[in-house]
């Protein structure tokens, strides 16, 4: 077999290839929905946390979209919406870009689907206080065109 033949064979089996070759347009998963598609399956992440940065002690959260792809891998990760205005958002982003996930029976076909999850950061300890901070990052609805 000649090496470009090889080549050719090994692009085409690996997942990166696979998914920039779907272009058929995400399913999208309101995010309390996404557990009926998609199961997450990390017991933690890492995030990417810069020692310093504008807002980053304060109370607040994050919006972030993201596909989750036929393998479990998020893509197309865009921070939607950030309280209060900051570098929060940028955590937010890598910590999608962590996250792994699993089909559910309902998604047995492993079908792409685009959603997205608030994260929240410092929340303060009164529930209430919590609420209200994680109330300013709720998102209704977000369409693939929003990505």
């Amino acid at each position: 077999m000649s090496r470009r033949m090889i080549l050719a064979s090994f692009l085409l089996a690996s997942p990166l290839a696979s998914a920039q070759m779907d272009k058929t347009p995400p399913k999208v998963i309101a995010s309390e929905q996404l557990d009926k598609y998609w199961v997450m399956t990390n017991m933690s992440v890492n995030a990417d946390v810069p020692n310093v940065g504008r807002n980053m002690n304060q109370p607040g959260c994050a919006t972030v979209s993201f596909v989750v792809e036929k393998n479990g891998a998020t893509s197309t990760i865009k921070v939607q919406r950030v309280v209060p205005e900051g570098d929060l958002g940028k955590v937010a982003k890598s910590v999608a870009a962590g996250l792994q996930f699993q089909a559910t029976a309902l998604n047995a076909g492993k079908d792409r689907v685009f959603s997205w999850l608030i994260f929240p950061f410092n929340l303060p300890a009164d529930p209430a206080a919590r609420t209200a901070v994680m109330k300013q990052c709720q998102i209704d609805k977000i369409d693939w065109k929003d990505r």
